[in-house]
């Protein structure tokens, strides 16, 4: 099958970093504005936001190495890594300075992005999941998520080839509120990515990178971040401890916190998640 086609002002590409293959949609105008998925989905994942962000902003939407049309490195799923590979495309692309976003395992690569490479960061937005090893919250989150430890276990992605539909449609509900948030199309694109070859695996390896990011991300903490970050949590999800856990990493750190929606907030409550990264991105 081939990817879902990105709104009309976008167009698929892919750029080279270090040998590996990196597949982003890119569209708009202005400032750069950078969006990383998480787990349970792809670059698909910001489709109904492209068109007004990109109304304001030079819109990116990158799949992680690992899945969809990206590469399949051997090596390289920690989230320091993650974000180099990132940061090669965003200078490969001409770009110097960037907003950033970042969705569940998103968050954690966007958190490393900016702890890297902070003076080319001017805005942050940590978007409902939280970062491996900043504590307290770190390590009762990873005894309640049992799927954590299942996505991190070498043989994951050979237990679940062949079934990824299956699969993520069991997922999907476990952490979400709104029932039926994705449109058939949504849930047609996801499937698809996760179903190319090695996509499973891939996306799980970023899971079995935890305790590493866990200690790159203690490294990072001892110099908070400097750019505004806004906290964005699910009623039903993050909301209750997202923002104090970014006040831990970062100095500047506004709240927004997504009502009546679960997990997966850019499906579950797409207008006001959309309000709320404009105002941000976009005050002076």
């Amino acid at each position: 099958m081939t990817p879902a086609p990105p709104p009309e002002n976008f167009r698929h590409q892919t750029v080279t970093v270090n040998g590996m293959k990196i597949h982003y949609v890119i569209g708009g105008d202005g400032e750069v504005l950078l969006l990383v998925h998480g787990f349970g989905q792809n670059w698909y994942m910001w489709n109904r936001l492209l068109p007004e962000l990109s109304k304001h902003f030079t819109v990116i939407a990158p799949d992680l190495p690992g899945l969809g049309e990206s590469g399949r490195p051997d090596s390289g799923f920690d989230k320091k890594t993650l974000a180099a590979d990132l940061h090669g495309m965003v200078q490969q692309l001409g770009y110097k300075s960037i907003n950033l976003a970042g969705h569940d395992i998103g968050l954690m690569v966007a958190y490393a992005y900016a702890a890297q490479y902070g003076d080319e960061v001017k805005k942050l937005a940590l978007m409902d999941a939280l970062l491996p090893g900043v504590e307290p919250v770190w390590s009762q989150v990873r005894a309640q998520a049992w799927w954590f430890g299942f996505f991190g276990w070498p043989a994951s992605g050979e237990v679940v080839s062949g079934r990824e539909g299956e699969f993520l449609k069991g997922f999907w509900p476990l952490v979400g509120h709104v029932k039926d948030a994705f449109t058939p199309e949504e849930t047609r694109e996801f499937i698809r990515a996760y179903s190319t070859p090695g996509g499973a695996r891939g996306s799980f390896r970023w899971f079995a990178a935890f305790d590493q990011d866990a200690i790159d991300n203690k490294n990072f903490m001892k110099h908070k971040l400097k750019m505004p970050v806004l906290a964005m949590g699910a009623e039903f999800s993050a909301a209750g401890y997202l923002t104090a856990h970014c006040r831990l990493v970062a100095e500047n750190v506004r709240e927004s916190k997504i009502m009546g929606a679960g997990h997966w907030i850019v499906q579950e409550n797409t207008p006001q998640v959309q309000k709320d990264l404009l105002d941000f991105f976009m005050a002076k």
